[in-house]
């Protein structure tokens, strides 16, 4: 077995040495115009990246510290949250803890969110909050975010919206000024292709406003306390300032690549990956038309030891996933997303297909 194989799981994903170097920079205080600077060019790219003029605040924790940065700083009277698979299910668990009134959209692991769903339930007037997952990560089911935005605006322009894009930001085109998210939130482990331990958020003008109105946020959660930094272009407490170095590293490669290269990269990765699976009598996990473009989840029906494949793999140098809760080992996804490129990728599935002919 290799030392550190080669990560096909999806998180944390695969960082490559030149990327690793980046965050080996010098310290720099938080408090000092370089700082500044470094901080000022992390947002600008990020809101490049967004198709947003939104505030981006970084948070040195987990992303599942933003579930609750988004859920305090929004919610006056409920809490609507469509449920699909693991990390959605998690979230509705922590409004539920913080004893707030929360409606489930409740679908079947491998299914997508529909509009008329959430519509069914915001109609009747319990919820001023949509809380949802973009890409549900246990799953690998993306949810297309236009038709919901499409419902918001037209009957629902009151309710603030909430989206988790952990395993699509960086990875999948979200115009949020377009779509009229309200708060969306990353961690740098998926997509983004850096260590875990960093999170990214981008929060609109209305909320920042309504949260103004909210007591008892606390100060760790309170986005009024990083926005009463960002207009310094600094963060509320001491972060991880390896991190955002790493970040100014990723923007340039992502700027290099171009965003529509970027975007059109981890489409034909899936794409290929998807053909793959059914090529091997494999189904695929998601419903139809929610396929995500940096996950493929893929039902085992051709009973595959996913075990064995796995020490195989590890032995050439790669880790693979062998699905995630009560899917394992009858589902399994293949991540690609972030530093893995085309060649990557054929390169693992090669790998893959030698060990099941063995």
């Amino acid at each position: 077995m290799v030392a550190f194989p080669k990560l096909f799981i999806p998180g944390p994903t695969h960082v490559p040495d030149h990327v690793m170097k980046s965050i080996t920079s010098p310290q720099i205080g938080h408090r000092t115009p370089e700082f500044s600077e470094l901080m000022s060019t992390i947002v600008q790219g990020i809101q490049s990246l967004l198709y947003t003029r939104n505030h981006i605040y970084l948070a040195s924790h987990a992303a599942t510290g933003l579930w609750e940065v988004g859920i305090q700083n929004s919610v006056t009277k409920g809490i609507l949250h469509t449920v699909n698979g693991s990390f959605s299910s998690k979230w509705a668990t922590v409004s539920k803890e913080y004893g707030h009134e929360t409606g489930i959209v409740d679908y079947d692991w491998g299914m997508g969110v529909k509009p008329e769903d959430i519509d069914k339930l915001l109609s009747t007037g319990k919820y001023d909050v949509l809380a949802m997952v973009h890409n549900e990560t246990s799953t690998g089911v993306m949810s297309p975010l236009q038709p919901i935005a499409e419902l918001m605006k037209t009957k629902y322009p009151e309710v603030i919206w909430l989206v988790d894009a952990v395993s699509s930001m960086a990875g999948h085109k979200i115009e949020i000024d377009t779509l009229g998210i309200d708060f969306i939130l990353s961690s740098t482990q998926k997509a983004w292709g850096l260590p875990a331990g960093f999170s990214i958020c981008a929060v609109s003008d209305r909320m920042i406003a309504k949260a103004k109105q909210i007591p008892l946020k606390g100060y760790f959660l309170d986005i009024g306390i990083y926005e009463k930094y960002y207009s310094k272009m600094q963060t509320p407490y001491t972060p991880s300032i390896p991190h955002m170095f790493g970040l100014k590293y990723i923007l340039k490669q992502i700027e290099t690549e171009g965003l529509e290269n970027r975007w059109l990269r981890h489409q034909k990765m899936a794409e290929y990956t998807r053909k793959w699976a059914i090529e091997h009598g494999q189904g695929l996990f998601p419903e139809e038309g929610f396929e995500s473009t940096t996950i493929t989840c893929i039902q085992n029906q051709q009973s595959w030891d996913i075990n064995q494949i796995n020490d195989k793999l590890l032995d050439r140098g790669f880790r693979m996933d062998r699905g995630y809760g009560k899917l394992r080992g009858n589902a399994f996804r293949i991540a690609h997303m972030g530093n893995i490129m085309f060649d990557d990728l054929t390169e693992y599935l090669q790998n893959f297909d030698e060990v099941l002919n063995e």
